[in-house]
């Protein structure tokens, strides 16, 4: 009744307006305030109704098909992931062909708290929005107040005049509506998560460089006429090119807000929704980043715990320790040795700190905790993203142009078939688009007909369960000496850990 008043009234309660703002550290400097994240903490009543407006939103937006297909931030279907496979799919492609990618990165001045309210409305209705919603979206956004809580202390209640609150349920779909038409704007290739913003095109002449800072300018326009501003000093150009090839020195301007013009400078590496990507998509700065974070979770674990039992160990291996090692993880697998070595060590070394195991090799340190290799779940989860493109889990408005589909019918096998194609640099050859199409494509029919991503897992874990780089990291990628899935028979993932050691957890003095 209350939610149904507020929506034909088009009037937010005062109490849900009001917001406590908890400042998260992003990075820089901790003594600059600008260096965090205001997440506004508000009521949990009201963001329940923030939510049924943010359904009925999406659902009109997707059926109409007006969200970017540039834009992968806070839309079902879309991760970072699967933007940086598109992404990267371009580039390599270029790169083997011959081409530099001439890639800008873009960044927001407090891009959330800078959207206007009255823009923002004026462009929800040409999205066509409902009168009535827009009034109660305003009602939402305007007359709030706020106060920043640290460490038991409250500042002042202030009045919030703009932006969209960042914490709430409804605030990053209304961003994405207001910056919705940002890649209209340039003759480039532009993609987003949220206000990440990256511009780039395969550059081979002038033309196509003198058409790359158009766009540019033309961004620097968009951003001026919505007054959500950029951050010329912080905006960096990255330049992808063949190791053998020698990048071009053109640089790159944008304008600055005062009416001055500054050159962009350019980097050899770039984190990019959180993978690092340098300038030959070596990847070796990412790999050698993740390792050390990932090492110094297993520090902590050390550190903090007197003893380990195997099941406690791979509890918390699993969930502090392997993140850091396996986010987006197809889009950077290694294919050299030494890289997969460098991560696999990491595993390697920590089941050495359980007692009883110091003896032992570490295929069977694996076999007793019933823990795959790395790069074991590396090749599982590039047959999982394989299948949430192919069956369509993923949006098949951006994934349309991942894979080939072969369509001959005297082809044996499954229906969902890919082609390889063709590629002469090893960083394609490697790319997960070529990379996973042996492996995909050798698959039988009943995994590949799962109707969800579960049941493929499962299946595919029973499939798999004997294969020889599930503690082997040495093994052969594409091993077909696997042991087929008796049924009845319990898979390996299925088998609980080895727990002959006493459960016993005995937190130090430290912690």
């Amino acid at each position: 009744m209350i939610y149904n008043e507020s929506y034909e009234t088009g009037l937010v309660p005062e109490n849900w307006r009001i917001g406590q703002i908890s400042a998260l550290f992003k990075k820089g400097d901790r003594k600059l305030a600008s260096n965090y994240r205001p997440v506004s903490l508000t009521s949990i009543i009201g963001k329940t109704m923030e939510k049924l407006i943010r359904n009925k939103i999406t659902e009109h937006m997707n059926t109409n098909n007006l969200f970017s297909d540039r834009q992968y931030g806070f839309i079902g279907g879309r991760s970072t992931a699967l933007q940086l496979l598109t992404v990267l799919d371009i580039w390599t492609d270029a790169l083997d062909h011959q081409e530099q990618i001439d890639a800008i990165y873009m960044d927001f001045m407090k891009a959330f708290d800078k959207v206007l309210h009255g823009r923002l409305v004026h462009k929800l209705k040409s999205y066509g929005i409902s009168d009535r919603m827009c009034i109660w979206i305003k009602s939402f956004l305007t007359n709030r107040k706020q106060r920043v809580h640290i460490n038991g202390n409250y500042s002042k209640w202030h009045n919030v005049a703009s932006g969209i609150p960042q914490g709430s349920v409804l605030g990053p779909l209304l961003f994405v509506c207001f910056i919705n038409d940002l890649p209209d704007s340039v003759l480039s290739s532009v993609y987003l998560f949220a206000d990440d913003t990256k511009l780039f095109r395969a550059v081979s002449n002038k033309n196509d460089q003198d058409t790359l800072q158009n766009d540019v300018d033309n961004l620097f326009d968009w951003s001026t006429t919505w007054l959500l501003k950029f951050h010329p000093d912080k905006c960096k150009v990255l330049k992808v090119a063949n190791k053998r090839s020698r990048p071009s020195s053109t640089s790159y301007q944008m304008n600055t807000y005062d009416g001055g013009r500054i050159t962009l400078e350019s980097v050899d590496c770039e984190k990019d929704v959180g993978v690092s990507i340098d300038s030959n998509l070596s990847f070796m700065k990412h790999i050698s980043t993740q390792v050390n974070k990932a090492n110094q979770m297993v520090g902590i674990i050390r550190r903090s715990f007197t003893h380990l039992d195997y099941r406690t160990f791979c509890i918390l291996f699993k969930s502090l320790v392997r993140p850091h090692l396996e986010y987006a993880n197809c889009t950077w697998s290694p294919y050299k040795k030494k890289d997969i070595d460098t991560i696999e060590n990491v595993q390697r070394r920590a089941t050495k700190m359980l007692p009883n195991m110091q003896d032992l090799s570490y295929p069977e340190r694996l076999k007793k905790l019933k823990m795959p290799t790395l790069r074991y779940r590396r090749m599982r989860g590039d047959m999982i993203e394989t299948f949430k493109i192919l069956a369509g889990i993923y949006d098949s408005r951006v994934t349309s142009g991942l894979f080939e589909r072969v369509t001959s019918s005297y082809t044996r096998g499954h229906n969902l078939k890919i082609a390889k194609k063709r590629s002469n640099l090893d960083v394609r050859k490697n790319f997960f688009t070529n990379r996973v199409v042996d492996l995909w494509n050798s698959l039988p029919n009943y995994i590949i007909s799962a109707k969800n991503v579960k049941t493929f897992e499962n299946r595919l874990d029973r499939y798999w369960e004997h294969h020889p780089m599930y503690f082997d990291h040495e093994a052969d990628y594409c091993a077909i000496n696997i042991k087929a899935h008796q049924p009845g028979q319990k898979s390996t993932a299925e088998v609980e850990p080895n727990t002959e050691e006493p459960a016993m957890l005995l937190l130090s003095e430290q912690t």
